[in-house]
């Protein structure tokens, strides 16, 4: 009976090792779908490929992860985003990427962590402040949306281009948004810093004295006087 126990143990602790040493990246389930010879597939087939050679690289996480969420492979990407920060806790990107991903999905707790998480490690990111914004302005937090649509435009203006930014339609507090932002950015657009006026020329300065030289030195000549006036020398 003990030697079927180990028996067993042995073939489940072979087989969990197995599994371990398994790279993901061999053969994930959405493969089966890049078959259409598209250009996107073949960055994915790319990717992957990459992948397998190094699966410590952060970038490339998130790069497979960019490219599964057009893909139409959400929660595939999320896995990558996580996998990113998980090696690199740093990296912003993926974390902005993965808020990006949890709100689509309906995890508002975990996409705000994430754009939080962007914002602490960068902290100009507009994208992940107006995220921020959307979310506290949908939350009726409107005090902390203005607060972070401000930043956001202080950061990156163009986020109020619907070109750029098509989801600057969905808030309804972007002119208190401007408001807030009005007073530094006017004082920084009125201030008058000026130039140097034409012809202006920088006077001389003066240049640094020395001591002559030996050769320079010269040794004055005696006073001349009138032969007339000059007392005989003693007889």
């Amino acid at each position: 009976m003990k030697r079927i126990l180990v028996t067993v143990v042995a073939i489940l602790a072979a087989g969990c090792a197995s599994l371990q040493d398994k790279n993901p990246y061999e053969e994930p389930f959405y493969a089966q779908f890049l078959n259409t010879g598209s250009e996107l597939d073949a960055r994915i087939t790319q990717t992957l490929a990459s992948l397998r050679e190094n699966p410590d690289s952060a970038v490339l996480h998130n790069e497979l992860g960019a490219l599964l969420v057009q893909k139409d492979f959400p929660k595939d990407a999320a896995r990558e985003f996580e996998r990113a920060v998980n090696l690199d806790s740093r990296f912003y990107p993926a974390w902005y990427n993965l808020g990006l991903v949890r709100a689509s999905q309906g995890d508002e707790s975990g996409a705000r962590r994430a754009f939080r998480r962007t914002v602490n490690y960068r902290k100009g990111h507009g994208p992940a402040l107006f995220e921020l914004g959307l979310m506290a302005e949908k939350g009726g937090d409107f005090s902390d949306a203005v607060d972070y649509y401000a930043k956001a435009l202080r950061h990156n203006p163009e986020l109020l281009d619907v070109r750029y930014n098509p989801r600057v339609l969905d808030s309804k507090l972007m002119h208190r948004a401007l408001i807030e932002k009005y007073p530094r950015s006017h004082a920084r657009d009125s201030a008058a810093f000026q130039h140097a006026p034409g012809g202006w020329v920088e006077p001389e300065r003066d240049a640094p004295s020395r001591q002559p030289t030996a050769e320079e030195i010269v040794t004055p000549a005696p006073p001349v006087t009138d032969p007339g006036t000059q007392t005989p020398p003693p007889g």
